[in-house]
């Protein structure tokens, strides 16, 4: 998740240059991004062993992030949009597995 939201920021930046037009919308993207790799992801891996529920919470709260995204763009206009897909996707199965290993077999 922090990798593909790393990367995710990064094409933000080369979108701010190819596509100027969308800054606005960029802008709330770039700060999405942000919550999720600083605060999201952190929360999570802080809270797995100690509290996996918080843990479970930073995960889909990040995957909502993710997916609100979209809804900035005009219609077919986000050049981000595999990348959002890929995160929402990688959300739902980090999510899968925390409910698996630790919040069904708690320590």
């Amino acid at each position: 998740m922090r990798a593909l939201g790393t990367e995710t920021i990064g094409q933000i930046n080369v979108a701010y240059k190819t596509k100027p037009m969308l800054k606005r919308v960029l802008d709330e993207y770039n700060l999405r991004y942000k919550t999720i790799v600083e605060a999201n992801v952190h929360t999570a891996i802080i809270a797995i062993k100690g509290n996996p529920k918080l843990a479970e919470d930073a995960i889909v709260d990040a995957g909502l992030e993710a997916s609100a995204c979209e809804g900035g763009f005009p219609k077919d206009q986000s050049p981000l949009t595999d990348l959002t897909q890929k995160m929402a996707k990688i959300c739902d199965v980090t999510r899968a597995i925390v409910r698996m290993f630790f919040l069904n077999n708690p320590f």
